[in-house]
Formats: structure tokens, sequence, C-alpha cells
């Protein structure tokens, strides 16, 4: 097509200048629509993400290879042995930042008469600190500091439960790996108020040293959590870690953060099948509604088209030309959408707008969408792409008009 084509497409949309801002109104709607989305799920699955590997402790964890697909029960008794020899090995990874003991324990914490079910971790305060989301939650007192004192911090749901604050004595209780029953007398340092509802009912985090003394555990660990210097780098120093592992004759297994994270692959899997059905009605909303705004446009240019072909204008240069107005009307409204797309964007993340807490949350976060380029180049690409469809059929009926017939119209 020569430029006289595309000057005559883009004459023919000013000519029709209502039907123009009509059809052009849904293409604006819907390139906004998509980036929008697209930068909103964007950053929901980059906080998701943050969290969950906050959440673990770290990018790869180690346990015992025998603890593979047991319950929670089982592998709570089946420690790795030898942590820090095992971090020795592991630290000689560039990629490795920072190396964790975990020790996972359940039973009953005890304050007076009341008593509550908890989750409990052992951990090294300083490193807990650094690689996790309890600092983050901290909501009275302070988070503890002595790797081997005998404190612990509660989640605010299960401080409730049992009516306790900074500095109470409370008892923890617990089952030892050979299957006696073992308890520690501990003062709580601080009360956290975790994002998952679920867990801020359980939750109780205590020094390594006081864990591993209260389960009998000295040197072991469930799990021995890795922090690398880059996320990016997770399923290669996976690899290559179980590989190291197993010519050293340590029998531990890798996991990475995104295999032990269910509930983000479930969320994940969810909003990408929610909005590619948003998508999809979106796209056949647009096809119908342009569809119908073409169809009026040849309808109400029925003698139009009928001169046309009179003086001898092919009918595929007559199909041409409502296909090119139709790519014309995408290409502008996307450009039109664009500009509305980033300053609804700006006026969103500077507003402040605090979404409502997730299912088990506790606390919402502020909206914030994100920039996402190649959000931008697919919404060009589908809208236009969309239009062209859309505009196929008025095409197509167009050119296929009786001269004679379409002269005579009324």
């Amino acid at each position: 097509m020569t430029a006289h084509w595309w000057r005559l497409a883009f004459r023919n949309l000013g000519r029709h200048g209502r039907r123009t801002l009509l059809t052009g109104s849904i293409v604006v709607v819907g390139f906004v629509a998509t980036t929008m989305t697209a930068g909103f799920v964007a950053q929901t699955f980059i906080a998701l993400k943050e969290a969950t590997i906050k959440g673990l402790g770290g990018h790869l964890r180690l346990f015992n290879r025998e603890a593979a697909g047991k319950t929670d029960d089982e592998a709570a008794q089946l420690l790795l042995e030898n942590w820090e020899g095992v971090g020795d090995v592991v630290r000689k990874d560039p990629r490795v930042a920072m190396v964790m003991p975990r020790l996972s324990f359940f039973g009953l914490v005890v304050r007076g008469e009341k008593s509550a079910a908890y989750l409990g971790t052992g951990s090294i305060p300083e490193l807990e600190k650094k690689a996790s989301l309890a600092a983050e939650t901290v909501i009275a007192g302070e988070f503890m500091k002595n790797p081997e004192a005998d404190e612990l911090m509660l989640g605010s749901g299960i401080a409730r439960a049992l009516d306790a604050q900074v500095g109470d004595l409370v008892t923890v209780m617990t089952t030892t790996a050979d299957g006696t029953l073992n308890a520690v007398d501990a003062t709580i340092v601080a009360i956290l108020q975790y994002p998952i509802k679920e867990l801020d009912d359980r939750l109780l985090i205590m020094p390594y040293g006081a864990a591993a003394h209260l389960l009998k555990a000295e040197g072991k660990c469930t799990s021995l959590v890795l922090t690398l210097k880059s996320a990016d780098e997770t399923d290669a120093a996976a690899s290559d870690l179980a590989k190291g592992l197993s010519e050293a004759g340590i029998p531990a297994a890798v996991k990475t953060w995104f295999e032990s994270a269910s509930f983000y692959r479930q969320v994940r899997l969810l909003y990408l099948t929610i909005f590619s059905f948003m998508g999809a009605v979106l796209a056949i909303v647009v096809i119908l509604a342009v569809a119908n705004t073409m169809t009026m446009s040849v309808f109400e240019r029925t003698r139009e088209i009928g001169v046309m072909l009179a003086l001898g204008m092919e009918r595929s240069s007559v199909r041409n030309l409502f296909l090119l107005e139709g790519l014309l009307l995408g290409t502008i409204g996307s450009a039109i959408g664009a500009v509305l797309s980033l300053l609804l964007r700006s006026a969103l993340n500077v507003s402040g707008i605090e979404l409502p807490p997730p299912p088990g949350g506790t606390h919402g976060t502020t909206l914030y969408v994100l920039f996402i380029p190649g959000a931008y180049v697919i919404g060009f690409v589908l809208m236009t792409s969309t239009l062209l469809v859309a505009s196929w059929w008025p095409a197509r009926r167009a050119a296929n008009l009786d001269p004679v017939g379409a002269l005579t119209h009324v």
C-alpha cells in the first residue's frame, strides 16, 4: 500500500468522527486494561516470590535425603547430621551468600493454666534476622539476640491465646527424635505479627542452641537453608550443590524455594488462569464491538463503495482500504492507550491505596503497578491484530457488493 492509501484511510476515519471515537475508545480501554493488569499481576508475583523466599529463609534447602516424601511428623525425626560440616562444603560455592541451620518442631506451649499448640523453629538469631520475614513483623519487644539463651518469639495469634506479653515466662514442650517428652522454660522477648494468619496463630521461634537442647539434637538440623547472592542462579546452584554433596558422600537432598513453595505455585497458577480468561473475554468483546461498528460503517457507506467500484477500483483495493482503516484505528488507539496507561500507573503508584489482606493474611499491601515494557508491546500487537480480525468480515462484505445495487441503495 502506498502513502496515498494511508492518507485516504486516515481521511475516512476523520469523516466518520463519532464512529471512530466510539471504536477508538474500545481500543484505548482494552489497551489500558491489558497493560495495567499485566503490571499489577507482575508486581503481585514479585512480592509473593520475595515473601515466599523470606518465609522459607532462603533460596535453597538441604535436608536429610530420607526425609524426601515423608510427612511433617516423619520428616521432623530425620535430622541432617553435622550441619557445620555440611555448611563448610556448600560455602565453597561462590554463589552461596549465607548458610543457616533450622530445627523444626511442634508441641504445646504453656503459660499458667493456658496452653496452645505451636509450630516451632530453632535458628541462629543473627542469621534469621537477615534472611526471614520475622524481623519485619516485630510489634512488641526486640528480636532475639543470644543464640544460646532460653528465650523465644511468638506470633500475635498464639500470644493472644496464651494471654502472654513480652517478658512472660512460658514452658515449651515437645517430643524428641527418640520419642521422649522434653520441656524448657523460656522468656518471651518479642511478639510478631506474621502476614499469614495460620502461621501467626501457631508461630514460635527460638534460638538454635535452646531448640537443639530441647530436642536433644545438638549439631543437627531439620534443614540447612542457603541464601544465594542472586536468585537467578537458584536452579544452577541447586544442581551443582546436589552433585557436590553426592560426591562428598553427604546424604543430603537439595530443594529450591520454588519446589518447596506449593502455596506460591498454586496462587501463581490461579492468577494466570484468571487473567488469561479475562484476556480472552476482553479480546472477544473488542472483536464483537469493532466488528459491529465496522459493519455499520459498510452499511452507511454503501453508495460510496458503489461509486468506487463503478469508477473501476478493484474489489481487493476496497477490502484493503477498510482493513487499513482498522489497522490505523488500532495503532492510534494503542498509542493513546499507552499514554493513558502510563499516566494512570503513575497516579495509582503515588496514591497510597491500601489493598485488603489476601486470603489467610493478617494485613494488606500498598497498591503498586509495575512497568512492564513487554506488556505494552503485547497490548499493541493484541489491539491491532484484534482490529484487523474484526475488520476482515466487514471489509470482505464491502468488496463483494454489487456496484449497481450499491449505487441505488437508500
